[in-house]
């Protein structure tokens, strides 16, 4: 497999991590139900998501397309840029799971931890703690660039940097991953049990609703800890075991990529306020145009 090859395959899956990402950015700035802590949250996430994506679209695309010298001999710098972005999703998933626990478990003093202003400040908080430390490890101690033997990026060859790629990468990030998903798993658990002890107060209609939202909330909360997982386990050990270089490509390059834009699949099916906001964005726009169309026919 050649470097065009590559490239092609990444395209289409970065570009829709961009277009979803930025979508679900927006729509949460501009819809008042999620003018709340985990709104804050769940932008903060939409945003690293895209992040990463775009740099991926907008650098190294054209990067290897092109077969820029001098974007190839600063390909560190956007290899530091995605490593960030992917730290902070990651770290963000862990501050929306902390987020969802504590409006389950501790509902009585979930406003007073989780008012906007302290969510402000966590999240300036994971930004300058993420990008202190990707700056020593991924600026100074090692470098993530492009390689051409691998057409992909990869780690600086030294004892010391394979060292940072295996404990302070992948795991950390399963660390962290697989406590996001038994937080996610205990809040289901104290959210059905919660619903059980409220039904003999609720009609028929509420109940359906609220089995809903469970639903929504479960698939949401764990599929989105499980894809990471996934994404982890088979960038580092797909290399390990298999030999062919399109099935590791697709378990290692293409699945690092692709994990952005499956995030930003989940909270738009999961969320029927961000679909909803953006259909009718799409309607009105539509309605826009064919308004003016109208309207430049019986002149």
């Amino acid at each position: 497999m050649d470097s065009y090859q590559i490239v092609f395959a990444l395209i289409p899956i970065t570009l829709l991590g961009s277009v979803l990402n930025w979508s679900i950015f927006y729509s949460i700035h501009k819809l008042q139900s999620l003018n709340n802590s985990f709104g804050y949250l769940s932008a903060n996430q939409a945003f690293s998501d895209a992040l990463h994506s775009t740099t991926f679209l907008l650098y190294f695309c054209p990067m290897v397309l092109l077969d820029h010298p001098f974007l190839k001999a600063y390909s560190h710098h956007c290899g530091f840029v995605i490593l960030f972005c992917y730290e902070l999703s990651v770290f963000t998933h862990f501050a929306i799971s902390i987020n969802r626990f504590f409006a389950v478990w501790m509902p009585l003093k979930y406003e007073s931890m989780f008012n906007i202003k302290r969510t402000r400040w966590m999240i300036v908080f994971m930004w300058i703690f993420i990008g202190s430390i990707a700056v020593l490890f991924y600026q100074k101690f090692c470098y993530l660039y492009y390689d051409e033997a691998t057409h992909f990026f990869t780690f600086t060859n030294t004892e010391f940097c394979g060292m940072i790629g295996w404990y302070g990468d992948f795991l950390k990030n399963a660390v962290i991953v697989a406590v996001v998903v038994s937080l996610d798993i205990l809040t289901v658990i104290k959210v059905r049990f919660s619903r059980k002890k409220i039904q003999a107060r609720v009609n028929q209609e509420n109940q359906n609703k609220l089995s809903q939202r469970d639903i929504r909330f479960l698939k949401q909360a764990v599929f989105q800890a499980s894809v990471f997982m996934l994404e982890l386990l088979t960038y580092f050990f797909f290399p390990l075991y298999f030999q062919n270089r399109w099935v590791v490509f697709f378990g290692t390059s293409f699945a690092w990529v692709a994990v952005h834009a499956a995030d930003g699949m989940v909270v738009i099916v999961c969320n029927p306020e961000v679909r909803k906001f953006l259909m009718n964005k799409k309607t009105n726009s539509m309605n826009s145009t064919a308004s003016r169309t109208t309207n430049l026919n019986d002149v």
